[in-house]
């Protein structure tokens, strides 16, 4: 966020005329059995972070703002959402999340079983709605094990911009990821610091988001601390980056912050 208020509005963000997206990422968290979290490869041609290791996610769709999701959610209400994130409409970044990672891995957060899966490609293609699927089950979809960690927006100059609220949640139990092959062309488990190490030597680059993310759950040693910690909340702590190609950022307690 650079030297921004954490809760500016994206309407008072600089822009160079890229119009800025909302969008949404999920962390997906197993303990296999110390803590690991789900990481993807983009493939190499992506517009955006191509060849990148990052988590699951993408912009927020109009079918995530439909107000059917009243009637289709419970664990977190609309305005429960807003004050969560301190903007109007902000339980379509919940729905989002929650689509996102059907879409790209397979897995259905929130849902009881994981059938609606069988359409991730008509969903991603806009073929089928999210809100028609989900009231095709007569289940609702929980979004009550979904927690909101942090904000981050895409800097300028970039061939896109995006407002993306970063999303912790454990990911659904005995069903493994399978990447869509489109977005993304690979899919593991691996812990935190695994994925640092394996940054710091050169064999996978990251975004800073992704880096502090991980950072931060290297803290942890199991998806129940860290998903208490996500519950409890914490004050919004200005990040600083340096070189994302070489330096991990910096939290206001490092060192050289």
């Amino acid at each position: 966020m650079a030297d921004y208020d954490p809760w500016v509005p994206v309407g008072d963000l600089p822009t160079d005329g890229v119009v800025i997206r909302p969008a949404s990422t999920v962390i997906l968290v197993d303990d296999r059995p110390e803590l690991q979290v789900l990481v993807l490869r983009r493939r190499e041609a992506s517009v955006f972070v191509g060849g990148h290791t990052l988590f699951p996610g993408g912009a927020v769709d109009p079918d995530d703002r439909d107000p059917l999701w009243s009637s289709l959610t419970v664990g977190l209400t609309s305005s429960e959402a807003d004050q969560a994130l301190r903007v109007s409409g902000a339980r379509a970044f919940w729905i989002a999340a929650v689509r996102e990672t059907i879409e790209e891995v397979g897995l259905a957060v929130g849902l009881p079983d994981q059938n609606l899966v069988d359409h991730r490609y008509a969903l991603d293609r806009g073929e089928e709605r999210f809100t028609e699927l989900v009231t095709s089950t007569g289940r609702l979809l929980d979004l009550s094990g979904i927690h909101p960690i942090s904000r981050w927006v895409t800097p300028m100059p970039s061939p896109r911009r995006y407002d993306t609220y970063f999303f912790l949640t454990r990911a659904p139990g005995g069903i493994e990821p399978s990447v869509d092959g489109r977005e993304a062309v690979k899919a593991e488990w691996a812990t935190p610091a695994e994925t640092l190490e394996r940054w710091r030597s050169g064999e996978l680059t990251m975004i800073s988001p992704t880096l502090a993310t991980l950072q931060r759950l290297a803290c942890y040693r199991s998806s129940e601390e860290a998903l208490a910690a996500a519950t409890r909340g914490a004050q919004p702590e200005r990040v600083r980056v340096i070189d994302e190609r070489s330096t991990p950022p910096l939290f206001p307690a490092d060192p050289g912050y």
